[in-house]
């Protein structure tokens, strides 16, 4: 298979004029260092300054920020005429967004004409905003609207012809759910006159159609000229969608004309007459001299040929576009010549390949705005008028973004965790006994690693194992929700209605009630009569004073007091060992300890921690007791996993997802996390039966890398969760992590996970990595190097005891049998607990 690489950018020259692209490529091909040259075919003079770099910087920084701004809010919720709010706006920007000294250092024309966008900008924001809050929106849901979608990038590889992918990748300016038209709007903002509109479109209609193909929605699109003058063309999704033939041509000729340039066959691209005045090449004779005549020259039009022996009625050939925009496994393959558009999972995306030639103007835009933090997470933008339903809006013949499955997938001879199907439609299968040696899923950024692994959490819930899933974002928290089962294949239908019938889910929201809210409080320390069961008293200390250990770290790293740490983690140790366990150990207890250590017999204290940095530690722990901050160990339920693990049904199973999302900073997710850990450690030494033999629950936690990185770093839930690793399969607790990269997550983790599943991969230094693991289990085999730039959706596995048959077999996931959308808002997520009778007796 070959794979392609490029960028909306680039689709965007080719569109303008065929013969752009075709010198750029082989710029490209002439340089050393990989990167791409792309002309810059926006910059045609005129005598005022389009100062874009700037303007694009300073709106990026200014969406991502206003989401979670309180003067935004304000702003919004006073909202009377469409000039008060634009005002409002406008100084909050000018404070919050820029460098005021550095924006007066630049020349005076690029100054006036960055403020006249701006002002632009503003004021058609405002004329929305005004109108959906007279319309009774509330504030707080017309700014998720605005600017709680941050699923900007796009992602989407395409198959042309004859096993050529085509990786398409690209950066929307901006997308929202427009309460007007109860839809998602895609706009591109140009500081140019419009002297090429039409190849505008063309960009903005790729955006939209790819929008559409990774998330399910059905955008209309505008290309926004804010300067020298305004001006606005639109068009409707209905007309995107008759168009994309033309964008799946370009794709095609693109990939034709860049072999072409590079001497291996293709096409020669023809030229357009419109942009001759302005292009080096013409001015150089080199365009006549290379190509010959304008004229000459030809695109691939297998699309138009394939439209017409299908008779090219749009009502006629329904079926078969969708199908041709949705992905296809091999035993729907296309014909050659046929193109077809894989999606990326949501919210998992791939980076543009590196650009020369980029605008000059960025490194000054960079120093007039203000850095900014991580953009927002996707959150729902649903309308008052029309709710769009999780995730956006979807077709109503649309498919999932993987595990499409071939007409003759038999899942009569499934026997087993149903994973996927093969290239011939056959099931693989995996005993669900193997999740005790834990379970790695790594793949690039949209392989649909996530994916995969919410069909091994489903396939552990059909076999009656458990699952404690850890979603730091909003993406796992939608499997409360099944998929309707007219999306559902006939095939999957009996394996959907088991899941269905077992599954009891609970969203569970440590220090909020969007969902079952848990708590901290008390703190379980391991009693004698715990661990009385572990017969070497040797072993039986060390448990329980790697457990005190443990939490004592974690209350150190959750109080932030600076200083000598390991001081303070070894004077609470101490306190921890002597205060009675009884009784259910309170946070205020510990608090009283240590102020008055001495009342627990803790002689010299001085010679353990100074006086100053324990009475500072005192006091921010009692801040967890009685202050703000003390929502962690207040209301809400005692994290308990004898009663989590316990269904309220019989024939039930347990999903618990812990969602961290509504917790306000990283602090507060890395120290409950680390909690969390130390506290299913304790349950697991103390209550499981070591020799039973079975898997008793799977703890599945998404994007690994963030808290069990490679190298020296030590995150707080770092050594607790790779105790979880080392120690887990001789207790039946099976885990299962996903991570982009095998190289980005401590070794310790990957060297007791026995079962990998490998998606694509895109950096040599990843294919290294898992050939690196395989030749330590037995040599690497021939299909490692094959998934540098494999398919989307397909993964190789190895575990312990696989079929023979199965090895080295790519094959692709299932379709989910729960929802998989955009990333969940907390407010989405209590919305969703609300409706689904979730909430149950928790306060």
């Amino acid at each position: 298979m070959r794979l392609v690489h490029v960028n909306v950018t680039q689709l965007r020259v080719a569109a303008t004029c065929p013969r752009l692209h075709w010198f750029d490529t082989r710029a490209t091909a002439a340089r050393q260092d990989g990167q791409t040259v792309v002309s810059r075919i926006w910059r045609k003079g005129g005598a005022t300054p389009g100062c874009g770099a700037l303007f694009h910087t300073a709106v990026e920084r200014f969406n991502a920020a206003a989401r979670s701004s309180d003067e935004v809010l304000a702003a919004l919720e006073d909202a009377r005429d469409p000039a008060g709010l634009q005002q409002a706006l406008m100084r909050w920007f000018n404070t919050s967004c820029l460098n005021l000294d550095a924006l007066a250092a630049r020349p005076v024309p690029l100054r006036l004409g960055f403020i006249a966008a701006v002002q632009v900008y503003m004021e058609e924001l405002a004329r929305l905003a005004v109108h959906a809050r007279a319309d009774g929106l509330p504030a707080a849901e017309l700014r998720s609207q605005l600017f709680g979608d941050s699923r900007k990038r796009v992602d989407v590889t395409f198959h042309v012809g004859d096993d050529v992918h085509v990786h398409v990748t690209g950066a929307i300016d901006y997308v929202y759910f427009d309460p007007r038209l109860g839809k998602h709007r895609i706009v591109d903002y140009k500081l140019t006159p419009p002297t090429s509109p039409n190849s505008d479109l063309f960009q903005v209609f790729t955006y939209a159609l790819m929008h559409h193909h990774q998330h399910g929605t059905r955008p209309d699109v505008a290309v926004f000229y804010l300067h020298p003058a305004r001006s606005v063309r639109e068009a409707r999704w209905e007309e995107v969608e008759a168009k994309r033939g033309k964008i799946y041509e370009l794709i095609a000729s693109m990939v034709a004309w860049s072999d072409h340039a590079r001497g291996a066959g293709g096409l020669p691209p023809p030229g357009d007459r419109a942009y001759c005045d302005g292009c080096k090449h013409e001015r150089s004779g080199a365009c006549v001299a290379e190509l010959g005549h304008k004229d000459k020259g030809a695109w691939d039009r297998r699309w138009t040929a394939l439209e017409a022996t299908r008779g090219g009625d749009a009502r006629d050939t329904r079926d078969t576009r969708e199908r041709v925009a949705a992905g296809t496994t091999a035993a729907d393959r296309p014909a050659a010549g046929e193109l077809t558009a894989d999606r990326p999972a949501a919210g998992e995306l791939t980076a543009d390949v590196p650009m020369v030639e980029d605008d000059p103007e960025l490194d000054e835009a960079l120093a007039v705005v203000k850095p900014g933090g991580e953009p927002p997470k996707p959150a729902e933008t649903p309308s008052r008028r029309r709710k769009a339903p999780p995730g956006g809006e979807r077709s109503p013949h649309s498919t999932a973004d993987t595990g499409k499955i071939p007409p003759q997938a038999n899942t009569a001879a499934a026997s087993g965790m149903l994973l996927g199907f093969d290239d011939h439609g056959a099931p693989v299968c995996m005993d669900p006994a193997v999740l005790r040696t834990h379970v790695s899923v790594v793949g690039a950024a949209g392989s649909g690693k996530t994916w995969m692994a919410k069909v091994i959490a489903e396939e552990a819930l059909r076999a009656g194992i458990p699952v404690l899933a850890i979603d730091p974002q909003g993406d796992l928290v939608q499997m409360i929700e099944e998929r309707p089962r007219a999306e559902m294949p006939p095939e999957l239908l009996r394996p959907w209605e088991e899941l269905k019938e077992r599954i009891e889910p609970r969203i569970l929201t440590p220090g909020s009630s969007h969902g079952l809210r848990l708590c901290l409080d008390p703190l379980r320390l391991p009693s004698a009569s715990e661990l009385a069961h572990i017969a070497n008293p040797a072993l039986r200390a060390e448990e329980e004073e790697g457990l005190l250990v443990a939490v004592a770290a974690n209350l150190v790293s959750l109080c932030a007091c600076g200083g000598e740490e390991e001081s303070q983690r070894t004077f609470l140790y101490q306190v921890l060992r002597q205060l009675p366990r009884a009784a259910p150990i309170r946070l205020r207890d510990i608090v009283a300890a240590v102020t008055a250590p001495e009342d627990l017999g803790i002689d010299e204290v001085d010679s353990l921690i100074r006086k100053s940095e324990r009475e500072r530690l005192a006091r921010r722990l009692n801040t967890f007791v009685q202050g703000p901050s003390a929502r962690l160990f207040t209301g809400g339920t005692r994290l308990d996993f004898t009663e989590l693990l316990r269904p309220t049904k019989p024939g039930r199973v347990p999903l618990n997802v812990v969602y961290l999302n509504a917790l306000s900073n990283d602090d507060e997710k890395h120290f409950f996390l680390a909690a969390l850990a130390t506290e299913l450690y304790r349950w697991m030494i103390t209550t499981v039966d070591a020799s039973s033999g079975g898997v008793n629950l799977l703890f599945y936690i998404d994007e690994a890398r963030d808290w069990i990185p490679a190298g020296g770093g030590k995150p707080p839930a770092k050594q607790p969760l790779i105790r979880l690793f080392t120690q887990g399969r001789k207790y039946g607790v099976g885990c299962l992590l996903c991570t982009q990269s095998p190289r980005s997550v401590d070794y310790n983790v990957f060297g007791n996970t026995s079962t990998k599943l490998i998606g694509r991969l895109e950096a040599a230094q990843d294919v290294d990595r898992v050939i690196d693991w395989f030749t330590n289990e037995g040599g690497a085999p021939s299909w490692v190097a094959a998934r540098k730039g494999a398919p989307k959706g397909s993964f190789v596995a190895r575990w312990p005891d696989m079929p023979a048959e199965l090895a080295g077999r790519a094959f692709r996931g299932r379709t989910l049998f729960t929802r998989h959308a955009g990333a969940w808002s907390p407010d989405r997520v209590e919305r969703a607990v609300t409706a689904a009778g979730l909430r149950g007796d928790a306060k």
